[in-house]
């Protein structure tokens, strides 16, 4: 029934333009790999033959997906966008398969087409992407808030100010510091919080197989949510090893790329979470095929984001409220609340510590072409 409406209301795209942005961050982000003081991103606007227009964006990191503002720029311009503005029948689902036969890999690039095509269809259908992708089982969700690397009485500091602001999740960044001071870290703060607030730490493959054994044993009775990625992406192994032997929960981030990874980490019993992250995984499309490979499996899931503008906040959301088997905690729609600079009102969807799902077409996410035009670096436009 939908693949028929399609049919009947997909046009061409005649028009794709790229942009490069940056913005600063409100305040730097410490992590294993370094700190964080600015974010850069690749927007895409695609306008049809009726003129309706859909916005997607890639965050790229090259430290674990392999690309950067450049690749994505440069594959677009030659590879991917000539391939949809071909087309004469446009339809987010078959330009995913026409696109992972025409590049291998290449995931954010892809996923920011993938958004922008369903922004287009939900605004040519009059509904919401959720839609789309199923139906939304629920309104709004929880939203976390991050903490640098650091000490618990730093924690503390940030975590006050957020909790009067409504969250009630931190995430709790390491890899950097002893593990016995990271231990206490999670002691001293699930000692002054008690249930009133969650933790997730995350070492961001800071570790190895011996120290997050010692983490994993030193926090065995404590309450947080789960541990992110506590070994190197490709130590599956380890990561195997480590669900044997601790009771607490391990997420899979930086280890899940694509589908097959999601296929082998299930498989194996490899995670207990997976860190969904739409553009990180191809978009929204593939990222829907990963949650139902962890449903299938027990595996929950947590929405994840990159220091992402509101155009990828929008596109997780819109399959983030899809998804039955979201583990019990805040996720990351926190992301433009970060940022000095964003080109979308995303920001007005986070409410008292939560974010709910806008009652509009497409996205759901209003985005200023001129703001974006203000920040972008680099810019190419393809007509059809």
């Amino acid at each position: 029934m939908i693949a028929e409406l399609l049919r009947h209301q997909m046009a061409p795209i005649v028009d794709a333009e790229v942009f490069e942005i940056e913005s600063k961050l409100s305040t730097p982000y410490k992590l294993s790999e370094g700190i964080l003081t600015s974010t850069q991103a690749v927007l895409i606007k695609l306008t049809d033959a009726d003129g309706v227009e859909g916005w997607g964006e890639a965050n790229p990191t090259e430290t674990y997906d392999g690309e950067s503002t450049a690749s994505v720029m440069r594959i677009l311009q030659q590879t991917i966008l000539p391939a949809v503005l071909a087309s004469t029948d446009p339809q987010t689902g078959t330009m995913d398969a026409i696109l992972d036969r025409l590049v291998p890999l290449q995931l954010c690039a892809k996923g920011a087409v993938t958004m922008a095509l369903l922004d287009v269809t939900g605004k040519r259908m009059g509904v919401p992407v959720a839609t789309l992708l199923g139906g939304p089982v629920r309104r709004s969700i929880p939203v976390l808030w991050p903490l640098s690397n650091g000490t618990a009485d730093e924690d503390i500091c940030v975590i006050d100010e957020r909790a009067a602001q409504g969250f009630s999740s931190f995430m709790l960044k390491m890899g950097t510091s002893p593990i016995p001071s990271e231990i206490q870290r999670v002691a001293d703060l699930e000692a002054r919080y008690g249930t009133d607030v969650k933790f997730i730490p995350d070492a961001n493959q800071g570790w190895t197989r011996e120290q997050a054994r010692e983490f994993l044993a030193g926090i065995a009775h404590s309450r947080v949510a789960f541990v992110e990625q506590p070994l190197m992406k490709d130590d599956i192994d380890g990561a195997v090893a480590l669900c044997r032997q601790s009771a607490l929960p391990l997420s899979a981030d930086e280890s899940i790329i694509d589908l097959a990874d999601a296929a082998k980490l299930a498989a194996r019993g490899a995670a207990k979470v997976f860190s969904i992250k739409s553009s990180k995984n191809g978009g929204p499309l593939r990222a829907q095929r990963m949650a139902a490979v962890a449903e299938a499996f027990g595996i929950g899931c947590y929405m994840n984001s990159q220091l992402e503008f509101g155009i990828t906040q929008a596109a997780s959301l819109q399959h983030a409220v899809t998804v039955r088997n979201l583990v019990d905690v805040g996720h990351a729609f926190m992301s433009t609340l970060r940022l000095v600079e964003d080109p979308t009102n995303f920001s007005s969807f986070v409410r008292n510590g939560t974010v709910h799902l806008p009652d509009r077409a497409g996205l759901g996410v209003d985005v200023d072409d001129a703001y974006v035009r203000h920040l972008t670096l680099s810019s190419f436009r393809l007509p059809a």
